[in-house]
């Protein structure tokens, strides 16, 4: 069973998730569209991993459009974004859990989701590291 789930762990804003039945890039603009007008007037900066649809020339404009910042990581670097943590942990809770539906296993990510996502320690070892490209992008 698989949900495609659109995560947006915010350092300073608010935080996002919804589920689409496919993640391609028309699915990837309109979640680009919520996260800045869940974040109206911030700096939204994204760190993206390497699927087409996040480097579709679609999305890139999109997010040019809406002046969205995006970083991307290189090839196989989970550890260097910091949502990723959040996955694992609620990966680690689903994995526990008997999944009766779809349904029931959007249920759980987006609980799990709510109850990690205010928790800055899966940000803080990132942000440490990369203190001063994130300042050279913000400031």
């Amino acid at each position: 069973m698989k949900a495609n789930s659109f995560a947006f762990y915010s350092l300073n804003g608010n935080n996002l998730i919804e589920f689409k039945n496919c993640s391609k890039a028309e699915n990837v603009c309109e979640f680009l569209e919520k996260i800045v007008k869940e974040n109206k007037g911030k700096i939204v900066v994204l760190i993206l991993d390497n699927p087409k649809t996040h480097h579709s020339i679609k999305t890139v404009t999109k997010a040019k459009e809406l002046g969205i910042i995006l970083v991307f990581l290189p090839p196989y670097s989970p550890d260097l974004n910091p949502v990723e943590y959040v996955w694992k942990t609620i990966k680690r809770e689903v994995s526990v859990t008997f999944v009766q539906s779809k349904q029931h296993l959007r249920n759980i990510i987006k609980k799990e989701f709510i109850r990690v996502e205010d928790s800055l320690s899966f940000a803080k070892r990132w942000m440490e590291t990369f203190y001063q490209q994130i300042k050279s992008i913000i400031c």
